[in-house]
Parts: structure tokens; C-alpha cells; sequence
């Protein structure tokens, strides 16, 4: 028999995500709530929400909101179909790790236990997981990071790997005087464990269509953000999902050399038209002139991401014989520098640290008649001051932080 406070609970969690937080609440609503009494807290797999009704009786309800929203993570992030053939209680680690933080950031309360370092932030379930494995192991991250946000010391995941199901765990702290819980094989941060999807019908009684968590994802993300209730770090997630899937330097390579300009000679006629008494120029060369770099000095640019960005437009400008013309600028220009090839590396100085305005760099290239074959100009987008008209120069804005304002013109890489 069902138990009907165990059920209510979590009809009312989800309740609370409808009317506070509609991106998590549209995508729990495709799971269907199955009593699983044989499992220590919860699980997905990305069809059904299954829970311990004796696990959610002793939580408060705002840990069941926290849950049934870590738990929609996991499948929204398509963790169960992930896994592949990495350890199942070391992947649920990871994976608790990459979603964590944007549910604290979100404002939702996790049950005890719950897995947080903060150097894990923005990173991937495989990357976390790759760290695990090579040696700072369970043991260090869950003494550093458990419970911080709390200011809780939780340290129950010690002994994970030795402590059975039927064993209790003395070390795992109260809340509110909730009971002291077993710590589960699969569940480490006790907020709710990842499965593998299953392949094909597996002959049960759970639904037979699959979500699409892809575009479940973003549709919640369009309905989130058209009412103003997007987190933060959804907002970032979004970005890894539909944008191609290479890395910053190889796009910004990419971009230099489409900007290059092609000269042709008629000394060698191109040999692929000759055959047919058709003589045409031939490519002898592909170069920049000169390149311009405008620097947001506003100071929300980090000085490693300002080395790592001085450093990559270094190594593409080897390859091209070009002057590169840099331009500090927050809400005017305080510095305007010239590096030839022969001045390589780059070094970036920030000079200002006031507000932000795109415009002056504009300003400046008109009036010194540079004409570049393309302006870089490396910035956090919180800034609405862009010139008037487009230029008839390509632009590329290197976007740092998780702003998501689209400039009138020009590409957008995220560092």
C-alpha cells in the first residue's frame, strides 16, 4: 500500500517548483513518482522519480524541493545515458558535483550530505570524474566540500566504499532534528542517485515514450527566461548544450583566418582552368594587414583569463605577418599599443577599471584610419553602449562570465 504522506510530500515539492521555479518544476513533471522501498533515498533513470517513502517522511520540505530538483538534474544533464563504463558510485559523485552548485545558486536546500567543492564548478560529470580517479579521491573531496553552504561538516562518505546497506552511519549530522540515515551504496550525496537509462522495453509497467531531455531542456530554459526565473547557471549550461562543441581557441583561429585577405597573381595562372584556354589568377598569398584588440578594462576580467587570451592571440599571430593594434577602453580609452610580429608575445597591462563602453574603440579606429582585417575585442558583455551602425570589418566579441546579452552585430565566442 502506498504511503500517502510520503506522496503528498512530494506532490507538494513539486508544487512549490511551479510557482518558484519553473525551469526545474516543467522538467520534473515529466517523471512519473514510483514507491521504491527497496532503494535507501531516490533514484531516476530518466523515466520515472522513484523514492523510499521512509526517506522523504523524515526530511523537511524544503530538503524534498532540494531533491526532487537535484534529482531532475541528473537526466536533464542526460547523466543516465553517460555512464558508460565508469564506476556507478564514483560516476553519482561526479554527477553530484556538476549540478550542485547550480541548484545552491539556485536557493534550494539539499538534504545532508550533499556533495559541493567549490573548484568543481562549471565542470563537466567526466571531468569531475576523471579527477576522482586520478587520486584526489572521495575521501579529500568530501572532507572539503560537503555541507558548505550549510556551514555543516558532514564526513558520512569517508567509509563509503566498506559501509553495507543494512549498516547505519553514526557520523551523518541531524538537521532540524530530522533521524540519522544509512548511507546507500548508490547515492553518496543522499540527494538522489542517477541510473542507467534502460535500452528497449524492458517489459515493466513504466512509460513507454521516452522524454527527449535535450529539448525538454530547452524548452524550460524558454519558458524560465520569458518569465525572469532562469538561474544563473542554467543560463551556462544552455551555452554548452547548442553551441558548437569546440574549444575558444579554435574558433577564434578559425574566425583570424576567414578575416585574412587573399591576394591573387596573374604570374601564375590557377592550373585548374587551364586545360579548358581559361586563364585566371592564381592564390599567392593569404595575410592580415593589421588586427585590433580592444580589452574591457572594467576589472571583471580575471588576469588568468587575460594571460590565457594574450597568449592565444600570440600564438595565432605566428602564423601571419600582421601588426596587432591593442586598445585598453572601460567607459573611454586609457591606453593604445602596437606589438609587430617581431614584439611577440603579447602582454596584456589593464589600464581603467570604471564603467563599460564599447564605443571609443570604434571611435579610435575610424579616426586613425586603421582599417583592420578584424577587431577582437575581449569582454563580459555587461554593457548595452555599442556603436550605431555595424562596421564594415568583421568583429568578434571573446565573451568571459555567463552574461547572455547579444551584441547588434558580430560573433560571440565564450572564453
Amino acid at each position: 500500500m502506498q504511503d500517502q504522506k510520503a506522496y503528498k510530500s512530494i506532490i507538494r515539492a513539486r508544487t512549490s517548483l511551479i510557482l518558484n521555479h519553473p525551469f526545474f518544476a516543467s522538467l520534473a513533471l515529466r517523471l512519473t513518482l514510483q514507491e521504491d522501498t527497496t532503494c535507501h533515498t531516490a533514484w531516476t533513470d530518466g523515466k520515472v522519480f522513484a523514492y523510499n517513502p521512509e526517506y522523504i517522511n523524515i526530511l523537511s520540505q524544503a530538503k524534498i524541493e532540494g531533491l526532487a530538483a537535484h534529482l531532475v538534474m541528473h537526466p536533464a544533464c542526460n547523466h543516465h545515458k553517460r555512464r558508460q563504463s565508469r564506476d556507478p558510485k564514483m560516476w553519482n559523485r561526479a554527477c553530484d558535483y556538476a549540478i550542485n552548485w547550480i541548484l545552491l545558486d539556485a536557493g534550494f536546500t539539499l538534504p545532508d550530505a550533499y556533495l559541493y567543492l567549490e573548484e568543481y564548478r562549471g565542470r563537466s560529470a567526466e571531468s569531475v570524474y576523471q579527477i576522482l580517479q586520478q587520486g584526489q579521491g572521495e575521501k579529500d573531496s568530501t572532507e572539503d566540500g560537503e555541507q558548505e553552504a550549510d556551514g555543516q561538516n558532514s564526513e558520512q562518505e569517508e567509509e563509503e566504499e566498506q559501509v553495507k546497506p543494512e549498516q547505519s552511519d553514526s557520523d551523518s549530522p541531524a538537521d532540524s532534528g530530522e533521524e540519522e540515515l544509512q548511507t546507500p551504496d548508490g547515492d553518496p550525496g543522499l540527494s538522489g542517485e542517477i541510473r542507467d537509462a534502460l535500452d528497449g522495453d524492458s517489459g515493466n509497467d513504466r512509460p513507454s515514450t521516452e522524454t527527449d531531455w535535450d529539448e525538454a531542456f530547452i524548452q524550460a530554459v524558454h519558458n524560465a527566461r520569458e518569465i525572469g526565473k532562469l538561474p544563473i547557471g542554467v543560463a551556462r549550461l544552455i551555452d554548452k548544450k547548442i553551441n558548437p562543441k569546440l574549444n575558444w581557441q579554435e574558433l577564434l583561429a578559425r574566425f583570424i583566418e576567414r578575416s585574412a585577405r587573399s591576394d591573387y597573381s596573374w604570374l601564375t595562372p590557377n592550373r585548374r582552368y587551364i586545360h579548358q584556354g581559361l586563364y585566371f589568377p592564381s592564390l599567392s598569398n593569404s595575410e592580415l594587414n593589421r588586427v585590433v584588440v580592444g580589452i574591457d578594462t572594467s576589472g571583471s576580467i580575471a588576469p588568468d583569463e587575460l594571460s590565457q587570451f594574450a597568449a592565444e592571440i600570440s600564438g595565432i599571430m605566428e602564423q601571419y605577418p600582421a601588426s596587432i593594434h591593442l586598445i585598453y577602453c572601460d567607459i573611454k580609452v586609457h591606453d593604445y599599443k602596437v606589438f609587430e610580429r617581431s614584439d611577440l608575445p603579447v602582454t596584456i597591462n589593464p589600464k581603467g577599471g570604471g564603467g563599460t563602453d564599447y564605443r571609443p574603440v570604434f571611435q579610435l579606429i575610424d579616426r586613425e584610419g586603421l582599417n583592420p582585417a578584424c577587431l577582437i575585442y575581449l569582454t563580459d558583455m555587461e554593457c548595452i553602449s555599442f556603436p550605431e551602425f555595424e562596421p564594415d570589418y568583421p568583429v568578434v566579441w571573446v565573451k568571459v562570465g555567463t552574461n547572455l546579452r547579444e551584441p547588434p552585430f558580430g560573433e560571440v565566442i565564450n572564453l
